[in-house]
């Protein structure tokens, strides 16, 4: 009896160890590990497959080259424990939280132990050039009681695009080649970005290679500050908030401002015949100085003439005139003036008559201008003037005489007005006076002259 009873116990001994064999041959294997596995952010099917959100931030819309990001990891539902891997194809993971851990080569993340369901990790962005970046997550919620039953787990893909590398601003400059010191020195600047950002402009100007600093920043320089043959130099640099374009530069050389010429008529009215005048008084150089003065003219009839280095300037016309002036600056500088003059006829004297009366002429004429004075003139030399149309002369010798009377008006001495008489003087008891006592004179002299010689021979003598 006590034998059969030994061999049921050993029966049911190996019964019991074979039954135990079964249990644990047949419970399935268990992917995850409680203290975190890399490489499995793609999930596993080992545990249960209710599903829970995957969460990540941190990370931007689109990544800058080099840039560190801190990303944050959790799950949408609460659990005792729980678990993560995030694996990236580009960039590197470094500074995991508290129950995280990073592989060697930093692409991949996970848990270090299954006490926390959020961590953090830094990712630093792929150089520039790298293009998409993809985060790849899984989560899992477990229940704490080391088996696959009652755990939740999901997945997340997140893909992070470059920012595309800032291209730097371009900015063109151009100065006229030609300008003077009577207008502004304007710059033109033009600028672009290709990627749409805000350009700023600096703007330097330099005269002779000497920085004008009140100038920085302005656009145009003020015609008051330009002068012949200065060198002006403009450099631009243009910014987009992020780059300098390269930096452009232009110079002009300021040219020397042409001086006006403006002919002034000074003689008011212009007669036919008379004498007129003009000048380059009005003239100007914004720049410089005129420093003379060329003008030629031209009538109608042929007539034709010209000076240099006048600023006032007469001639004579018959007929319609073209007046040119000339004038040039201490640079060079050349300015012209052309005026067309209308000549008109002026007053004259007539009908000079002259009557010798005895010892006198008298002379009488008539005027068809204004209320004038009148120069009388014997033989080319002025004797009189006067107010009136008649004049008595009294000649001092006989013989042919000429008389010219010579009309003024408003100080000018016509010549084409005037008109010529000659007439012969007759001898006269005067003339024959005049003569006798001039030989009186003569001889008087002489003995003045032998009476000193006399009185010094005296001397002389005395002295001997």
């Amino acid at each position: 009896m006590q034998m059969l009873q030994s061999i049921a116990m050993g029966r049911f001994s190996t019964l019991a160890l074979t039954l135990l064999l079964l249990i644990v041959i047949s419970a399935p294997a268990i992917d995850g590990q409680p203290t975190g596995k890399f490489n499995t952010s793609t999930g596993c099917n080992c545990h249960s497959t209710t599903a829970i959100d995957a969460q990540l931030s941190g990370y931007p819309s689109t990544y800058e080259a080099g840039e560190q990001y801190i990303l944050n990891i959790g799950m949408s539902v609460s659990a005792p424990a729980g678990g993560f891997s995030l694996d990236i194809d580009k960039g590197t993971l470094s500074n995991p939280s508290t129950d995280a851990q990073v592989n060697s080569p930093q692409l991949s993340a996970t848990h270090s132990s299954s006490d926390s369901t959020s961590w953090t990790v830094t990712w630093t962005a792929p150089s520039s050039g790298s293009g998409m970046v993809t985060f790849s997550l899984a989560v899992l919620a477990a229940d704490g009681n080391t088996d696959t039953e009652g755990d939740s787990s999901g997945i997340l893909s997140v893909q992070i695009a470059e920012v595309s590398p800032n291209t730097a601003p371009q900015v063109s400059l151009s100065l006229p080649s030609s300008v003077d010191s009577s207008t502004d020195l304007v710059a033109n600047i033009s600028s672009s970005d290709a990627d749409g950002d805000p350009v700023s402009i600096s703007i330097q100007w330099l005269r002779n290679g000497f920085r004008e600093g009140s100038l920085d920043n302005l656009q145009t320089v003020p015609a008051t500050m330009l002068g012949p043959g200065q060198i002006w130099t403009c450099k631009v640099i243009g910014n987009d908030g992020g780059e300098n374009s390269q930096e452009v530069i232009a110079s002009t050389t300021i040219s020397n401002s042409p001086p006006t010429a403006l002919i002034n008529i000074v003689t008011n009215p212009v007669w036919i015949g008379e004498a007129i005048t003009v000048n380059s008084q009005m003239s100007s150089d914004s720049d410089g100085e005129v420093v003379n003065s060329i003008w030629s003219w031209v009538d109608s009839s042929g007539n034709s003439g010209s000076a240099r280095s006048m600023q006032s300037f007469t001639f004579t016309a018959y007929s319609q005139v073209t007046l040119t002036l000339q004038i040039v600056d201490d640079l060079g500088g050349i300015g012209l003036a052309t005026k067309t003059i209308e000549v008109v006829n002026g007053p004259h004297v007539s009908n000079i008559t002259s009557i010798q009366n005895g010892q006198q002429v008298e002379l009488s004429w008539q005027w068809d201008g204004e209320q004038s004075q009148f120069s009388v003139i014997r033989n080319g030399n002025i004797i009189a003037t006067t107010n009136q149309t008649s004049f008595t002369d009294t000649p001092t010798f006989s013989g042919e005489t000429s008389y010219s009377i010579q009309p003024i008006v408003d100080g000018r001495h016509l010549d084409a007005g005037s008109e010529s008489s000659p007439i012969t003087v007759e001898s006269s008891f005067k003339e024959i006076q005049s003569t006798n006592d001039f030989g009186g004179i003569i001889i008087g002299f002489i003995m003045l002259i032998l009476s000193l010689i006399t009185v010094a021979m005296g001397y002389l003598n005395r002295g001997q």
